[in-house]
């Protein structure tokens, strides 16, 4: 090959707006073929929500994205739009997380196979496909099988605080890293289970000033994170209280290397609750999610380099 014929190959190469475009219709193809139960993708890999509008497909579509505009969008096309929190999480990150949040809407059930296709924000294109089989490789995510969770349980309620636990993880409080535990659901029995540490600071104040989906709620949960203690959330999202010492045993407990007391108390809780409980990790920033006393899965911040650079942290 001379330099001319290499440089017209060069010019005739597909754009990485063309490869999104193709791994999406591939993507449901593969999922046909193979008989997957749903297509999971990162939307916000793409500069818009352009390559969805055209789809014609039967199969079951999951769209993950951080803004609200898509959210709307999506609103008008045969999918099931996923909220995930607004961070900077590498490409298998997002799927993770998006993974999780569909779960606890129900979305993704023990036995189905998923294809999940993603990518970096940054990049503005998709460029990464998984199949899943949540039956036998959900520990890529999970770390464990499928854990159900409670009947009463809301998904929006749950991503509201996961959404809470990222943010804290990635900024921390006033440029300080923190750590912390939120336990949600179940809320007589986690009370009966615990103490007060310290004044709660949410009580005696009317519910509908204190539920989570209010911003200065929210802002206020920021400022009450460093002190020792965990928050207490009821399942409609009112935040009970904050400081909160969990005063339950679990003996048999085996938890992974480096995971210390707050990881154990949530574990513990969990176990003995109808609950599920978010930590923050305040040396790692990891965001860990438990329930029935075992690790639903495991959320690590990435190195800063890998994220602009688009790179696979370890799972």
């Amino acid at each position: 090959m001379n330099i001319e014929e290499g440089y017209k190959e060069s010019q005739e190469k597909l754009s990485p707006k063309q490869w999104t475009d193709i791994l999406i219709k591939e993507a449901i193809k593969v999922a046909k073929k193979i008989q997957a139960n749903a297509v999971l993708f990162y939307m916000d890999s793409t500069k818009d929500i352009g390559p969805f509008l055209d789809l014609q497909t039967d199969m079951k579509l999951i769209l993950l994205t951080k803004r609200e505009e898509c959210i709307n969008k999506a609103a008008n096309l045969p999918v099931n739009a996923v909220r995930i929190p607004d961070v900077r999480l590498s490409r298998v990150g997002y799927l993770k997380i998006g993974f999780l949040a569909a779960m606890a809407k129900g979305l993704v059930r023990e036995g189905d196979v998923i294809i999940c296709v993603g990518g970096v924000p940054e990049q503005g294109y998709m460029d990464t496909v998984m199949i899943v089989n949540a039956a036998s490789e959900l520990e890529l995510f999970t770390g464990g099988g499928m854990i159900k969770f409670p009947e009463n349980f809301r998904p929006e309620v749950f991503e509201m605080v996961l959404s809470l636990a990222m943010e804290l993880a990635h900024e921390g409080r006033e440029g300080k890293p923190v750590g912390t535990i939120f336990v949600l659901g179940d809320h007589e029995k986690v009370l009966k289970l615990s103490r007060q540490l310290v004044f709660n600071p949410f009580e005696g104040r009317r519910e509908e000033d204190l539920n989570i989906s209010n911003s200065m709620v929210r802002e206020s949960i920021k400022e009450f994170a460093s002190i020792d203690g965990a928050f207490v959330i009821r399942d409609d999202g009112v935040v009970l209280a904050a400081g909160r010492y969990l005063n339950v045993a679990f003996p048999d407990i085996k938890l992974p290397q480096g995971l210390g007391a707050r990881h154990a108390a949530a574990a513990a809780i969990t176990n003995a609750t109808d609950s599920v409980a978010v930590t923050v990790s305040e040396s790692t920033g990891k965001v860990t999610v438990f329930k029935g006393g075992k690790i639903l899965t495991e959320i690590e911040r990435p190195a800063p380099e890998l994220v602009t650079k688009g790179g696979l942290p370890t799972v």
